[in-house]
């Protein structure tokens, strides 16, 4: 199986990049094909482009500056996601990610009435989250 393995931490030491490596290397050892994208690493710009978001409800998605990360979405059969857990949430630069790679026409198309999108990423069989939180106690206790 063909596995997409998104990685979206700054430190390259982090708990998240050793638990990616574990991930991969299973995979590997498994017989799966794995294609990394390491966000920080590529430098992957997050914001939403002038383009991109003129064309969000347009007949075609411009996906010129982002067209590889789309091509590899696309092919696998396997996503999984490695992310520290941030204020409750993923990092920006994973929702990022989402907004400008999981676009219309990719991952789902809008419904002509302004209805439920249509899901798009039925070729994925497998999604998996691989996160870590480092939170205080007291956080987890009293806000969580």
């Amino acid at each position: 199986m063909k596995c997409l393995v998104v990685i979206a931490h700054p430190i390259n030491d982090s708990l998240c990049h050793r638990m990616a490596k574990t991930a991969i290397a299973s995979l590997i050892a498994n017989g799966h094909e794995v294609v990394v994208e390491d966000l920080y690493a590529a430098d992957f710009a997050p914001a939403l482009t002038y383009e991109e978001r003129l064309t969000y409800y347009g007949p075609a998605f411009d996906q010129t500056a982002v067209k590889q990360k789309i091509v590899d979405l696309l092919s696998v059969e396997a996503l999984i996601l490695v992310f520290p857990t941030w204020w409750f949430g993923f990092p920006a630069i994973l929702k990022g990610w989402f907004d400008r790679v999981w676009a219309p026409g990719i991952a789902y198309n809008h419904s002509s009435d302004l209805g439920a999108i249509q899901p798009k990423l039925n070729h994925l069989r497998y999604t998996l989250a691989i996160t870590s939180l480092g939170s205080p106690w007291w956080v987890d206790r009293l806000i969580m």
